[in-house]
């Protein structure tokens, strides 16, 4: 008897104590802010609190806290219960259907997730999948969207969360829904042509974003995507003045190679540059290399590359000789804003 009442006694504190286990709660939202995309104008409402991690032209990748980021790495069986918003876009190259898209875009294998719903997005025929599975502190859960705004370009978006508190979420997931712009492919870009008649430089300058890093550039400059085919991406800070005179920043994949000098002392990066020999410098508090060589008939060129993470940023700056007094001082304040994230 004294021992089936120990063994009915154990199982009473295990239930009370499985009972006052702290159940995972939904963190913080502290208002909604709007990001769009200045490539392939896809936009929509975010947690102005939470990490924000944009790719221009293809992505933004928000986490509710730094450690649900982490946590998102693998998708830990532990760790913090965060939550994670994912808006992917991708053009739909030659013979590739949208539904080759949506199943591509899947993180899991295809069993996990439920049969597709359809649903409107920005005014548009939608598919809807939900998905789930059990973890350490209970289900990890999530919702994805796919649509595709002009056939060229598809657009899915991802709402997940772990501990089981993506329904504690569903309030501000219907008014980022309610708010999305689909991606779409932009006009083609007509030939730079150089206008003698417009203006020089400004000299007032305004701050813009790409790939891991700030810029401020002339106001009265534009950006645009970048030529450059060895890149992850791509800017060109460009006027309407004359066709060579610019700032291109490319960001190029360094997970293979970290030294920087080993780069710019390259035999194929220095026929690049007119054989001139690199010359040490920093940019944005980063150790750099910067070549000076001339690519045309009075034209004049600096570039230069520095490493900042897994990522290697090569900041080309050219400018017309014969109107080197506006030009140069002004891109030289350009290149001293540099910014690394």
């Amino acid at each position: 008897m004294k021992k089936l009442l120990t063994l009915l006694s154990l199982f009473f504190i295990c239930i009370i104590l499985w009972n006052c286990t702290p159940k995972a709660e939904p963190e913080e939202i502290t208002g909604m802010t709007t990001y769009e995309d200045p490539v392939v104008k896809f936009s929509l409402k975010h947690p102005q609190n939470w990490i924000i991690i944009p790719t221009v032209g293809s992505r933004i990748t928000i986490f509710s806290s730094k450690g649900a980021k982490d946590r998102f790495l693998q998708y830990d069986a532990e760790g913090k219960a965060g939550a994670k918003i994912d808006l992917y876009a991708k053009k739909l190259d030659s013979g590739k259907t949208f539904e080759e898209f949506m199943a591509k875009a899947k993180n899991f294998q295809p069993q996990v997730y439920s049969k597709p719903v359809k649903v409107i997005l920005d005014g548009m025929d939608a598919y809807k999948q939900t998905y789930s599975f059990e973890l350490s502190d209970g289900m990890m859960e999530g919702e994805v969207y796919y649509a595709t705004k002009d056939g060229k370009y598809a657009t899915a978006i991802f709402f997940e969360a772990f501990g089981g508190t993506l329904h504690g979420y569903h309030k501000y997931i219907e008014e980022m829904l309610a708010s999305v712009k689909l991606a779409y492919e932009p006009a083609a870009k007509k030939p730079d042509t150089i206008l003698v008649e417009a203006e020089p430089p400004s000299q007032n300058l305004t701050t813009r974003g790409g790939d891991g890093y700030t810029i401020s550039i002339p106001e009265n400059f534009t950006s645009t995507t970048g030529s450059a085919r060895d890149a992850l991406s791509s800017r060109n800070y460009i006027g309407d003045r004359r066709a060579d005179c610019n700032i291109q920043v490319d960001v190029i994949d360094a997970t293979k190679q970290q030294n920087l000098k080993k780069i710019v002392e390259d035999d194929k990066n220095k026929a690049k540059y007119g054989n001139s020999t690199p010359s040490a410098t920093s940019i944005g508090g980063q150790s750099a290399y910067v070549f000076s060589y001339s690519p045309g008939r009075n034209v004049q060129s600096r570039v230069f590359f520095v490493i900042k993470g897994n990522k290697l940023f090569r900041i080309t700056m050219n400018w017309f000789k014969g109107e080197e007094s506006s030009y140069l001082p002004i891109f030289e304040k350009c290149i001293k804003s540099l910014k690394f994230q």
